[in-house]
């Protein structure tokens, strides 16, 4: 029998190599995509070693600042790349009209250079840089920094910079110079230079230095210029608040249409030199001497006004040439917050309230028809000053007043070069702020109580207290002083009390005077410092003689003081205090 022998499967060498190589593709395919996946993650979050943004650079400091202020920059570095950074060089630009103090000297560089040899990865520094400023209100004051470098394994070089603005809000001593608009050749003119400390502390070691016209020939100043000099003034100290003005007077010579600028800066002392606080400046033109006008206040030239007062402004006008001058008009202008333009009265010209200006022309004025060789006339406006200054206080604005005049016509005489006939003048005023005083009596004091009757009795003693009060809403008042006399019969007390820091009240038996010498009153007593006040004693024990009647108390009370703004001496007499004048008591003094 033949042997059974089973079927075995039959064997594809080709199919198991399809099988190997499909498993290797699938695992190339798939060490692919990882490696893919491992690209995106460097390139999105491993990414160079270096970027620029990467080089931080600031500067820090004040945006606001006054003139004079010294000012600190802070420059501040950071390498936030992966990269060290090498041969590092800044450069700090100081703002214009900086004043830089080095050792004690001013320095003459507007620039400062620092170099570091590397700066590593995460590592960061700081430098400060100090400066006064200059300028006037309202520049744009700009500090600078720059920063050169280069980046490990890089042969190219980059350039980092930064900046602060700081805007010039306030001035610390504001300055009014006033020159004439016009002058003639060889004519004799003055110049004006107001001045006030309007910053909140004391200010040393000034000096105003004057750049003249060429042309200008100095006769005299009010002060007088420093010994030796014809252009500088020194100030040793200039106290908060307070203020003052110089009058330079000279001729001066120039062709006719030249304008003529004098500058004055004001310079204060750091270390051993005098540098650049502030400037003021102004211009004159050499006019021709056809038409002449002025102006005068109150029949004055150096007039000071006062709160309320009544202003009657003169503008005085005259034809100086050969020619007859024809359609003439006549403009003032007023300027300044203390006017008070309800009150004015244009006296036949024509009030315009939008600009504060007055015209007057040959509708209302017959003579600007034709003003005929040497004729003369003047015109008129009067107005009030304000009863008081306003919330800001007394500012520049508020202590100064300006009236400017302009005559001119259209109408040219043959053989004259220009294309307007005109005279230009102005006058600043000073404001000089008057003080209140102010008395009050009390039988029953808060302080001091009562003593005595009242009303008073015949041969009793009756004790009253009395009160003097004193506001000062404007400029610093010199030599103050209040005085008043007891009257025979008053009795001094001795006992009385001031505000801190006031010198006592003096009672002097030889006279029977009683005295506060205060000294100085500065500005805002009363408003932004507490008011000032002297409180005392004094009785009476009234005679059969005084029976029916008040008895006086006090007499020949005033306060005394001068202006240290205008230079005004300044008197606020009060009344005769009785024992009716009490506060508590009104009217309750007749002796029984």
């Amino acid at each position: 029998m033949g042997s059974f022998q089973g079927q075995s499967n039959p064997v594809f060498p080709g199919k198991n190599h399809s099988i190997i190589g499909s498993k290797l593709l699938k695992w190339a395919i798939l060490l692919a995509l990882v490696l893919f996946i491992i690209s995106i993650f460097i390139f999105w979050f491993g990414g160079p070693s270096f970027i620029e943004s990467g080089v931080q650079l600031t500067v820090e400091g004040p945006t606001q600042a006054a003139v004079g202020d010294e000012v600190v920059y802070k420059v501040k570095y950071s390498n936030l790349t992966k990269s060290d950074l090498n041969n590092i060089k800044f450069t700090f630009s100081y703002p214009d009209k900086s004043v830089i103090i080095k050792d004690g000297k001013v320095s003459d560089t507007i620039k400062e250079t620092f170099t570091l040899d590397n700066l590593t990865r995460g590592q960061s520094g700081e430098k400060e840089f100090k400066a006064f400023l200059g300028g006037n209100r309202g520049d744009i004051k700009i500090a600078k920094i720059v920063m050169d470098y280069q980046a490990s394994g890089l042969k190219s070089k980059f350039e980092k910079t930064a900046s602060l603005a700081t805007t010039i809000v306030s001035l610390p001593i504001a300055l009014t110079l006033s020159a004439p608009p016009n002058a003639t050749n060889g004519q004799t003119i003055s110049y004006v230079l107001d001045y006030r400390n309007e910053s909140a502390n004391d200010i040393s070691d000034l000096r105003f230095e004057f750049d003249f016209p060429d042309g200008f020939s100095v006769n005299n100043s009010t002060p007088i210029f420093d010994a030796g000099s014809k252009q500088f003034l020194t100030i040793k100290n200039l106290n908060k608040g307070q203020g003052s003005r110089i009058t330079i007077q000279g001729s001066i010579v120039g062709r006719e249409g030249e304008n003529k600028p004098i500058t004055v800066a004001l310079k204060r002392k750091l270390g051993d030199d005098f540098v650049n606080y502030e400037e003021a400046s102004s211009f004159t033109s050499i006019s021709n001497p056809l038409l002449g006008v002025d102006i005068y206040l109150n029949d004055s030239k150096d007039y000071s006004t006062y709160l309320g007062d009544d202003l009657n402004y003169t503008i005085r006008y005259s034809n100086s040439s050969n020619f007859n001058l024809i359609g003439l008009t006549m403009t003032v202008k007023l300027d300044g917050d203390m006017f008070d333009y309800s009150s004015l009265n244009a006296v036949g010209g024509y009030f315009d309230s939008n600009n504060n200006t007055v015209t007057w022309d040959s509708s209302v004025v017959p003579n600007f028809a034709n003003l005929v060789p040497g004729k003369k006339g003047e015109l008129n406006v009067k107005l009030r000053i304000k009863d008081r200054f306003g919330s800001g206080g007394t500012g520049t604005k508020n202590t100064l007043v300006k009236a400017s005049a302009k005559l001119s016509s259209p109408n040219i005489p043959p053989g004259i070069d220009s294309d307007e006939l005109a005279a230009t003048t102005s006058l600043i005023t000073k404001i000089s702020t008057q003080p209140t005083f102010t008395q009050l009596a009390y039988y029953n004091d808060a302080a001091f109580g009562l003593s005595g009757p009242m009303p008073p009795i015949v041969g009793q003693e009756t004790i009253y207290t009395v009160h003097w009060n004193l506001i000062n809403p404007g400029n610093d008042v010199g030599d103050a002083i209040v005085t008043a006399t007891l009257p025979v019969g008053v009795i001094w007390k001795g006992s009385s009390s001031v505000t801190a820091g006031q010198p006592d009240i003096i009672y002097s038996k030889n006279s029977s005077e009683v005295s506060w010498n205060i000294k100085n009153l500065p500005m805002g007593v009363g408003s932004t410092i507490p008011k000032y006040e002297a409180v005392f004693q004094i009785s009476v024990r009234p005679t059969t003689a005084q029976r029916g009647g008040v008895i006086d108390l006090l007499k020949n009370v005033s306060f005394s003081g001068k202006d240290s703004f205008t230079k005004q001496v300044i008197i606020v007499r009060n009344s005769i205090l009785t024992t009716g004048d009490t506060v508590d008591r009104p009217n309750d003094g007749d002796v029984k």
